[in-house]
């Protein structure tokens, strides 16, 4: 998709239904992120750039959410379904512009230059900052066997660790293994000898069902390392196709029942799932998460990430995650990058409209998200206030749950 093609695209969606009464939900910063060089001085020395470092320990704040994006252009480590290349699969299409453009990759390079872009972008930001960052394993059959045809994208293991350790004072790994795999514990010794930080699942994307008895030797020997799993939880917009069910906060409980920390990626901030403890009736995810958060028993291991919940679809639950306060040891910071590149996801107009971001700091983030979309994700949520309440310096010093404790 060449930029004409991607500016009708993108074009036809924002104008679509749109109203007189939906100006505070247009694009803040434009529809394409415009990839600049670097940021501009004046944004690293406005006064609320020191603001939101205030109180912040930045070699404690460790994204815990950070997707590789490539297509296999520099090995063959990394894969793109090329279903997302064809006009006959439009959405599939559409998406795979949108990512490519949120990561600023060169069609030439694509692999070199979405990884040469996210270290530029960690690099504007206080020495001790770290990007976790995500493997993804393919779609697997419930004997483990790979399904191509159902896989959206593939990160390797190898890969994930070669990137991490280009650059150790910037960037850990987190391992990606479905527990059906006939080599599953295999792997994950590898992975956990290779440094992996945490276990990384996307349910519906990879046929996993996390309540299948199929998981439980996986469980265990992740509950013996002490090695945390960060699996999506509530509806999955960004890889299309599975089982929806899978992402159920509340099938996670085998997970915590033997002792592994788990990490309910997004806080199940969008969707519906089946509540399996009351007859089956259909409530927002986002209710089943707060009924695990409030589980005793579970407290001492389960955690939320808070990683997409600025996004238009998901802002929604962001009063009760602020509220709540009693949960902010347990919440942790991710961007979801590249999400955050992807200009139309958030809506500053829509956060000062609602009364949960202040106005003054419009121009700021507007800035920061045309040159910087991790540290505009940082500085978004820093900056969030509802209520007088904000997000907890603790939920953005996240480095204490992925470090390793000797036993």
């Amino acid at each position: 998709m060449n930029r004409r093609q991607f500016l009708l695209a993108a074009g036809g969606l924002a104008f679509a239904g749109i109203s007189h009464a939906a100006w505070r939900y247009w694009p803040d910063a434009g529809l394409i992120n415009p990839c600049l060089a670097e940021m501009p001085e004046s944004v690293l020395q406005h006064p609320t750039y020191r603001q939101i470092w205030q109180g912040i320990r930045p070699e404690q704040v460790w994204d815990s959410h950070v997707h590789l994006v490539g297509v296999g252009d520099a090995s063959n480590q990394t894969w793109f379904n090329p279903d997302m290349d064809s006009w006959s699969h439009p959405q599939l299409k559409l998406q795979k512009a949108f990512y490519m453009n949120g990561t600023c990759a060169d069609p030439a390079n694509i692999d070199h230059s979405t990884v040469a872009k996210m270290t530029q972008l960690v690099a504007a930001m206080p020495a001790g900052v770290k990007l976790m960052l995500f493997a993804f394993d393919w779609y697997r059959d419930g004997a483990g066997q790979v399904l191509k045809e159902n896989s959206i994208f593939h990160v390797s293991n190898t890969y994930a660790a070669h990137i991490a350790s280009q650059q150790p004072d910037r960037f850990e790994w987190v391992a990606s293994i479905h527990p059906y795999r006939p080599d599953a514990l295999d792997a994950l010794d590898q992975a956990y000898a290779g440094g992996a930080r945490a276990i990384k699942w996307l349910p519906s994307g990879m046929g996993i069902d996390p309540a299948s008895g199929k998981c439980l030797p996986f469980y265990k020997k992740l509950a013996a390392m002490q090695l945390p799993i960060i699996t999506h939880t509530g509806k999955e917009s960004a890889v299309a196709g599975g089982e929806q069910t899978y992402g159920n906060p509340l099938r996670m409980r085998q997970a915590l029942d033997q002792g592994v920390k788990v990490v309910l990626a997004h806080c199940a901030s969008d969707g519906a799932d089946e509540d399996l403890d009351h007859g089956g009736r259909v409530v927002k995810s986002f209710d089943l998460f707060t009924r695990m958060m409030d589980t005793p028993d579970y407290q001492p291991l389960l955690h939320g990430d808070i990683s997409a919940t600025t996004l238009i679809n998901h802002a929604w639950v962001l009063p009760t995650l602020i509220a709540r306060q009693d949960w902010h040891a347990r919440l942790v910071n991710g961007s979801d990058y590249p999400l955050p590149g992807i200009m139309p996801l958030t809506n500053i107009n829509t956060l000062i409209a609602n009364g949960w971001l202040a106005s003054e700091h419009q121009s700021f983030l507007v800035s920061l998200k045309q040159t910087n979309p991790l540290l505009y994700d940082f500085a978004l949520k820093r900056l969030l206030s509802i209520n007088g309440q904000t997000f907890s310096t603790q939920v953005f010093e996240t480095r204490p749950l992925f470090e390793r404790h000797s036993s």
